[in-house]
Order: C-alpha cells, then sequence, then structure tokens
C-alpha cells in the first residue's frame, strides 16, 4: 500500500504542486478579502439548513456552512472553507480526466490554465458561489462519459445520473448537462448505440432521485426557486442588441482573460472540426451552456459566471492544444496570464488593506463585509441591544445578508422590502419579533431613511447615531447609519414566502 501512494505521489507530483501552490495563494485571498455581500447571504443559508431557498438549490448551503458548522468561527476563512476545499478536488478531477483522455503533458497544461484563469482560481476557487460544488460534479459527468466511451460500458451512465443529480442540487446550471449528452447521443454516430442501454434511462432516473429533495422543498414553496432562476434568463422581453452581445462577450472576456477565452474557443473550435477526434463528444459540453448564455445576454444583462461551466470542458480541450504549440508562445502565453492575474489579485488585496486608491464607494467592491461586525459591536456595547429583546433589520436582501452573516446567527434579521426578500422573507417568523425593537442598520453606500417607509409598522423611530469604521491600514471605510424602531407591530408585507399574519 506504501509503495503504491509512492508512486502515484511520484506520477503526479506535478500536479500536486500546482494544486498546492494555489491553494496557498487561495488561502492568503480567502483570509485578506473581506466576504462579498452574495457570500455573506450565503453564510446566512447554513445558518437555516433546508432541501432548498429562494435563490438557488441546498449545496452552496453546505459549501458556505462547512467551515462555519466545524469550527463555530465566523470569519471570511471560515465561510470560504468549504470552497477552498471542493476546489482542490476539482483541479485533481480536471487534471485526471484530462490526463486520461490526453496524457499527462495535456493534463499538466489544462491545469496550469485553470490555476492562471481568474473566475476559476479566485471565483470558483476561494469565494462561496454554487458553482464550487457545480463544478466538480459536471467534470464528474464528463469523467462518467469518458468511462462509458472509453470501455464501452453503459453501467457507467449511473454515475452520470449521480453526477446530474448532485450538480442540479448545486446549481440549476446541471441541466445542460443533460442537454449536451442528448446531442452527443443524437449527432454522434458511435454514440447512438447506447439510446438502446437501459442503463442510460436508469441513470437518468438516478439523477431524478437525487435531485427530487429540491424538488419537494420547491413543490412546498410554490416553486419560488425554478420560477426565480428560469425567470432570470425569460424576463425582460427578447429585444435583441448587438451592444448588449457585446458586453455578454466582453464580461467574459475580463472573467477569463481575453487571450485565454480566446484560446479556449479557438481550440474547442478545431477540435469540433476534426471528425476523427475521439474527443469530440466534448464539444457540445463547451458550446451549449456558453452560446446559449451569449445569445441572452443580447436580450438583457447576464451575470459573467453563467457560461463558465462551459468552459471547464474547453479548458481540457486546450490542454492539449497548447502542449502542440512551439515552447516561445506557450511560455508567453502562461506568463502573461500569470502576471496579469498576479497583478489583478495583488491590486484586490492591497485594496482591501489600504483602501489607497479612491474609488467611489458604492463602486468600491473591497467595502463588502466590511464593518458590520464593528456597527454590531458599537451597539452592543453602547446601546445595550440584546438578541433577546432586539432584533436587526435592513431593505436590501444583501446588506441584510452582510448584516446577518456578521451578527454570527445571535440576532434574528428582517429584510423589510416587499418586492425583493429573497430568503429572508422563508426565514424570520415576524410573531417572533412582533413587539420587539430593532435596529436598522445601513451604510452610506446604500443611504436610506427608514422613517419614510417604514414608520407604519413601528410605535416610533428615532435616529441613534453614525459609526465611522477603518480598514486593517486605519483608513477610513464605511460610514453607517443606524436608527431604532420601537415597537414591531408585525404585519409587514412580502410578495413572496409563508404568509404574514397581522398582528392586531
Amino acid at each position: 500500500m506504501t509503495d503504491r501512494l509512492f508512486i502515484w505521489y511520484h506520477n503526479h507530483l506535478t500536479a500536486i504542486k500546482i494544486i498546492a501552490i494555489g491553494f496557498i495563494i487561495r488561502i492568503f485571498a480567502a483570509v485578506i478579502i473581506q466576504p462579498g455581500f452574495d457570500e455573506s447571504y450565503y453564510g446566512v443559508y447554513s445558518f437555516f439548513p433546508a432541501l432548498g431557498y429562494f435563490d438557488h438549490p441546498p449545496f452552496v448551503a453546505f459549501t458556505a456552512g462547512f467551515g462555519l458548522w466545524i469550527t463555530g468561527i465566523y470569519t471570511a476563512l471560515t465561510l470560504r472553507l468549504g470552497a477552498l476545499i471542493l476546489f482542490v478536488f476539482t483541479s485533481f478531477l480536471l487534471y485526471y480526466l484530462a490526463r486520461q483522455i490526453y496524457g499527462e503533458r495535456p493534463a499538466i497544461w489544462s491545469l496550469i490554465l485553470f490555476h492562471l484563469t481568474p473566475y476559476f482560481m479566485f471565483g470558483m476557487g476561494a469565494f462561496v458561489i454554487p458553482d464550487n460544488a457545480l463544478g466538480l460534479f459536471w467534470l464528474l459527468f464528463l469523467f462518467s462519459l469518458y468511462k462509458v466511451q472509453q470501455s464501452d460500458e453503459p453501467r457507467w451512465f449511473l454515475l452520470s445520473g449521480v453526477a446530474f443529480g448532485l450538480s442540479m442540487m448545486s446549481k440549476y446550471h446541471g441541466i445542460f448537462l443533460a442537454a449536451a449528452l442528448f446531442i452527443v447521443l443524437l449527432f454522434y454516430k458511435d454514440w447512438r448505440k447506447y439510446f438502446k442501454s437501459i442503463y442510460l434511462y436508469i441513470g437518468f432516473l438516478t439523477g431524478i432521485i437525487f435531485f427530487l429533495p429540491n424538488l419537494y422543498w420547491n413543490s412546498e414553496n410554490d416553486w419560488i426557486t425554478l420560477l426565480t432562476q428560469f425567470g432570470k434568463g425569460a424576463s425582460g422581453g427578447f429585444n435583441f442588441s448587438f451592444g448588449s452581445l457585446l458586453q455578454a462577450i466582453l464580461v467574459q472576456a475580463a472573467y477569463l482573460l481575453p487571450w485565454n477565452m480566446y484560446i479556449y474557443i479557438k481550440a474547442s473550435v478545431d477540435t469540433s472540426r476534426d471528425d476523427n477526434n475521439k474527443d469530440n463528444w466534448l464539444i457540445p459540453f463547451v458550446f451549449i451552456p456558453i452560446v446559449i448564455f451569449t445569445l441572452i445576454g443580447g436580450t438583457r444583462q447576464i451575470l459573467p459566471h453563467w457560461p463558465m461551466p462551459g468552459y471547464l470542458a474547453a479548458i481540457i480541450i486546450t490542454g492539449k492544444w497548447l502542449s502542440q504549440l512551439e515552447i516561445k508562445p506557450r511560455k508567453r502565453l502562461l506568463w502573461t496570464s500569470g502576471i496579469v492575474g498576479g497583478v489583478l489579485i495583488s491590486f484586490i488585496l492591497f485594496q482591501s488593506i489600504t483602501g489607497i486608491v479612491p474609488i467611489i464607494r458604492h463602486g468600491d467592491l473591497t467595502l463588502d463585509g466590511q464593518g458590520w461586525r464593528n456597527v454590531i459591536h458599537y451597539l452592543e456595547d453602547k446601546h445595550g441591544m440584546s438578541d433577546k429583546e432586539n432584533f436587526l433589520i435592513g431593505h436590501k436582501w444583501f446588506t441584510g445578508g452582510e448584516m446577518a452573516f456578521a451578527a454570527e446567527s445571535n440576532y434574528t434579521t428582517a429584510v423589510f422590502n416587499t418586492h425583493s426578500p429573497h430568503g429572508f422573507a422563508y426565514w424570520v417568523d415576524h410573531r417572533s419579533i412582533a413587539g420587539k425593537d430593532g435596529f436598522f442598520i445601513t451604510s452610506e453606500r446604500y443611504n436610506f431613511n427608514p422613517q419614510d417607509k417604514f414608520s407604519r409598522y413601528f410605535e416610533n423611530i428615532t435616529f441613534v447615531d453614525s459609526v465611522y469604521t477603518y480598514r486593517k491600514s486605519g483608513i477610513e471605510a464605511q460610514i453607517f447609519t443606524v436608527w431604532k424602531c420601537k415597537g414591531y407591530k408585525g404585519n409587514f408585507p412580502y410578495k413572496y414566502g409563508p404568509k404574514i399574519v397581522a398582528l392586531d
């Protein structure tokens, strides 16, 4: 056993070094950069374990909650620990799959590219998003199909089903796995024979069974997650604009680095043109999510990470393409990606600590998550706030997420927003806080006077204080305003969520 482990270690030493170095860099970033508003919000998911949530299936709650649950400590690092660990497994799986398909050298180049692409290295690799788990199960699905092809053994479709179900429990992008597999089975002659295999259908049924817990939760909650997620891609009409399409392409280029995006697309297109390539079955897994979301971006604004799962297969393909280049252009590409990526993350780290670059505060993303814990401690020390007598109030779901995470689940946090409370519409029983006094907190980035909208729901609302917070360097960061909302009447309305009974 020891000898085999040593041989395995020796055979994969280069990959282990790449992954280890990347892990150290990502830990450093995870410690320094404050949680983004969506990360804090996902951290609040973990306070309310469930089979589904307003915005997403449940696995992102496990990703965010892993470090919090095992340590009981609420920091940026513990919040991101699950994401950091998942990316190690995702990296090994990407490397192993590329190695099985193309060999050692292309697999190493794929792994290097994976770590030199900002979105994957940090977006998926260090920060909490649903794609942390999705990326792992997406690659597991591709691995299962490779095993079907390599062994001509359709029983591997059972693993495909498991991976499909787990991907759907991570993010509904998993549906593109089923769509791409259908295209492969329909249009690739070597794969059509598997339409006759019972294992294909058992595998699909297995995936549905794994996904059933989230479907059940949705059935009990007005199908809110499905309506929310699929509504994002269908809302706003279908007014196509080349300007919007260009923007959709540019935001992907920004996340990937433009030259990386170019070679991912070029390598995939070149591979698709060679009908003799046995790895052509990867092509639908590249272009279906990328093309669909890019075209949607021509009709409305998309989030840059929506098309990103398609680039996972593209990176594997590009590893082979890159290994065939001459040494000079290959080195030039890798050094350029490494230097630019290093400069970008160094700037973000430096700005997070010092705030020395005079960015307008509303647009300074390094202020996300900053200062909320200081405000809560200030209210406890100076104004006697306690979890038994008081609760916290925000007016936007993302400030509510930052506030609730900073409160470390010690305080009930309500979001008073009729149309967009998101998960807070489900997490707070307003009857339990009726009659209590709430502290409304907001920052100057999202300035709001609760007296304008919330007076009817309280006996009275009075301004408490402005709280100044500072970065680690001592430079002023954010100014928070606090209002005391006395005697909650318990009848704030929401557009969705459990019905709230008005209290007399």
